[in-house]
């Protein structure tokens, strides 16, 4: 009898570690996905449609913002026609970055259109924390640079299954002057 509590007290243990760590497993996997270029893995733990529709609604609303917001295009009589046609910019710029490639460069601390691919970037930095008990948030900082990177949200599908929903902008990247 003693041994049986002390068996079922070890698998529960076991599946307790599993379930609590399998965020870390998930994120060690992105990134060893995006130094190999595993297109294939990284479709596997992507979901692509919820990342664009989710950074198109984030860049739209960041570049509307910014227009509104900008002394210079308050004024212009085509800030309107601007306005008009950005979402399918958008939406076009969008599709064509956040696919395997652009990610695992993203993950790597590159610019989505970079090729060249880099082992480990040692400049990047990444921090991770549950958010609630199936959403984990892993954020990106360059700190060579002292710059906030994006943030990946990454979500519980199954027991120890996650996937990246969503990919956060840094704040104030709209603000920035070129």
């Amino acid at each position: 009898m003693k041994k049986s509590i002390l068996i079922a007290m070890a698998i529960g243990l076991v599946a307790i570690g599993i379930y609590g760590g399998s965020p870390y497993y998930a994120l060690h996997s992105l990134r060893a996905a995006a130094i190999d270029a595993d297109s294939d893995k990284l479709e596997a733990n992507v979901d692509f449609p919820a990342v664009r529709d989710n950074l198109k609604s984030q860049m739209t609303a960041a570049l509307v913002n910014k227009m509104q917001n900008d002394p210079e295009m308050k004024n212009n009589p085509f800030s309107g026609l601007g306005l008009l046609v950005l979402p399918g910019i958008v939406d076009r710029m969008i599709d064509a970055y956040v696919t395997p490639d652009g990610i695992a460069a993203i993950l790597r601390g590159q610019n989505p259109t970079e090729k060249t691919k880099i082992e480990d970037n040692p400049d990047i930095q990444s921090q991770a924390r549950y958010v609630s008990l199936d959403r984990f948030r892993v954020r990106l900082r360059n700190v060579k640079l002292n710059q906030e990177g994006p943030s990946f949200l990454l979500e519980r599908r199954g027991f120890a299954t996650w996937k990246v929903i969503r990919l956060e902008l840094p704040p104030g990247l709209m603000n920035e002057k070129p």
